[in-house]
């Protein structure tokens, strides 16, 4: 993986393996896959209770029904997954993404692939020394997904085709369609100047050039929709509009009393997410951010 980057779902082997793979019924069972995917959804339940999200395990199941084969199951990863997973699953660093699962999740359903060969998983892929791979997938014409292995490289400024953008070390990848998957791609790094745009990498906008999103800007401007260009974000105790991203980070725009106000520390009281440092704002109190990837695998 590219040094100091991270994927954007930290539940690998839920995001990345489950998609690709089968119904757990009709003699899908027939090699153990169904009870290890029943397992893998309980294993879960600790984290989705936690985040106060469903915990019955249909979104978890659901996310492994989406085709109609799925690649045979490996019981040895399989199983040393899930031995794993059981004492991990109840720790507060497991559940917001900072502690990785058993990389034999990953291999439950897969083996290993060369660059541009058909895959199922990322752990199927074989990265470069100095870059990183993926299994990426693409939405054909006919709506079929197409799943093969990718190189991905840290971009420059015109390099393409550009598949994500990178945020304070997290990698937001952008959706594909196409006949094909690229063999080699590359990601924009904000930290550099950077974004993906159009699969290619362009510079972020300085105050004062045009703008139609916020995201085209650099991290301390947003798009001033009343100018149609980026202009510096507004410190605590400013007048603002309610305008996406216009105040600074820790604060956020008081639409009441139109005014940029700090965020709330986990804990406070609040009604909205924005208020909160963390984005979460569950039961009217701050809490510590779901991790990206948890709604789709809890469900709610």
């Amino acid at each position: 993986m590219l040094a100091g980057m991270q994927r954007a779902t930290p539940m690998l082997a839920l995001l990345t393996l489950a998609a690709p793979f089968a119904s757990c019924g009709g003699g899908a069972d027939d090699d153990g896959g169904a009870a290890f995917i029943a397992r893998y959804c309980e294993a879960y339940q600790p984290c989705c209770a936690a985040a106060g999200l469903p915990t019955d395990g249909r979104a978890c199941r659901a996310l492994f029904e989406s085709q109609a084969e799925r690649p045979k199951y490996v019981a040895a990863a399989g199983d040393a997954c899930l031995a794993g997973l059981g004492p991990m699953a109840t720790i507060a660093a497991f559940c917001d993404g900072r502690t990785p699962e058993p990389a034999a999740c990953a291999r439950a359903f897969g083996g290993e692939a060369a660059p541009g060969s058909t895959c199922a998983v990322d752990d199927e892929c074989s990265p470069l020394v100095d870059g990183a791979a993926r299994c990426a997938a693409v939405a054909t014409a006919s709506g079929a997904e197409l799943r093969k292995c990718q190189l991905l490289e840290r971009g420059q400024e015109g390099s393409a085709p550009c598949v994500g953008t990178v945020t304070a070390g997290i990698i937001n990848y952008d959706g594909a369609t196409g006949s094909d998957v690229a063999p080699e791609a590359y990601l924009c790094d904000r930290d550099a100047g950077l974004r993906c745009s159009g699969s290619t990498c362009v510079r972020l906008l300085a105050d004062g050039e045009a703008c139609d999103l916020s995201s085209a800007c650099a991290d301390t401007a947003f798009c001033d929709v009343n100018l149609g260009t980026c202009a510096s974000r507004k410190p605590t105790g400013a007048t603002c509009s309610g305008q996406a991203l216009e105040c600074a980070a820790g604060a956020y725009c008081d639409e009441a009393a139109l005014v940029c106000a700090a965020q709330l520390a986990d804990g406070a009281a609040c009604a909205a997410n924005v208020q909160c440092l963390s984005g979460n704002c569950p039961g009217d109190v701050c809490a510590p951010p779901v991790a990206i990837g948890l709604g789709a695998l809890c469900g709610g």
